[in-house]
């Protein structure tokens, strides 16, 4: 089974169609009737982890599928094992945390092969940092992420940004740019 990616432009909380239909997408798309999924909040300050955490396990229970879901808050100590266990590694956003360090001291190409043959979710700053450039609607700048997809990424994307969508396609190297709305997400496989 092939590695199947879904980033997501943010704001995957808000209780609209668009966002109960891209939860379904995640669990329906696993092929098994159990589904194991690991919840990261890595890119917030830890504090905000077991909050985060009840908002998003509701979510997961209330979705319309026959599938059971377990989750899972994970750990920095406990990572590596974690998501050996998992269906789905779902990588939430924020800012202010320790995702990309926890990635890059796991290595991309072994974080690669860890979640080969799972279901890999980035929201807005999760799917940010999967990218090799991103545009940080939270400082306004373009950042480097971890090149796990050689892509420019733009998450919380809207049409009113065209100079920042510039700035992107024009930094660093030609690379392709995709661009993500709030409650929008993209399905790679």
């Amino acid at each position: 089974m092939r590695t199947r990616i879904i980033l997501h432009g943010g704001n995957s909380d808000r209780s609209t169609e668009k966002n109960a239909k891209f939860f379904k997408e995640i669990v329906d798309g696993v092929g098994t009737n159990t589904v194991k999924v690991l919840c990261v909040y890595f890119a917030r300050p830890e504090h905000r982890w077991d909050d985060s955490y009840e908002e998003d396990k509701y979510i997961f229970q209330r979705i319309d599928t026959d599938k059971d879901v377990e989750t899972e808050l994970a750990t920095y100590d406990s990572f590596v094992d974690q998501i050996a266990a998992a269906d789905i590694v779902f990588i939430n956003g924020g800012h202010r945390g320790h995702l990309k360090e926890t990635l890059l001291s796991i290595g991309v190409e072994r974080f690669r092969q860890m979640v080969e043959g799972k279901t890999l979710v980035g929201i807005s700053a999760g799917a940010n940092i999967l990218s090799k450039y991103y545009y940080s609607s939270v400082a306004q700048d373009i950042r480097e992420g971890t090149n796990f997809l050689n892509i420019k990424l733009f998450t919380h994307f809207s049409e009113d940004e065209p100079e920042q969508l510039n700035d992107l396609k024009s930094y660093a190297e030609d690379l392709p740019v995709v661009t993500i709305p709030e409650e929008e997400y993209l399905v790679i496989e």
